[in-house]
């Protein structure tokens, strides 16, 4: 597989240099006074190059992207866990406490099983085209 080619290299440094320029444009108007420096230098140190020698730009776009996939992996757990505390587990609970099977499993009228049969339906292509 080869590397991303220089008009992707030149889109990260510019977007990304952009976001920092506009962070930094963001942290001055509110009255801070380092952190837009720094955040103006890291928009700089990706625009410049972006626009002169995206090549040097492959390493720095390796980094972000494997610490964007790391910061997905990690955020996706943290918000699939408070979702399940959240909103599955206390649903079981309270279905749990009412008695109440959604998939309603239990095996009524002494059957050995709760398929239903259904007759068959003549073949028609057209039945196919609208399923649902």
């Amino acid at each position: 597989m080869s590397g991303p080619s220089r008009a992707d290299l030149r889109r990260f440094g510019l977007t990304v240099g952009g976001a920092f320029a506009l962070l930094a444009l963001a942290s001055w108007w509110r009255g801070h006074v380092l952190p837009p420096r720094v955040l103006a230098a890291l928009g700089v140190l990706l625009v410049v190059p972006g626009l002169v020698a995206p090549s040097a730009l492959g390493p720095v776009r390796r980094v972000w992207l494997g610490a964007a996939a790391l910061l997905g992996e990690v955020n996706s757990r943290i918000i699939l866990t408070v979702l399940f505390y959240l909103v599955i587990a206390p649903m079981g609970l309270v279905l749990r406490h009412l008695v109440r099977d959604p998939l309603d499993r239990s095996l009524a009228d002494g059957k050995a099983s709760n398929w239903i049969k259904r007759e068959r339906q003549p073949v028609d292509p057209a039945r196919y085209e609208q399923q649902f």
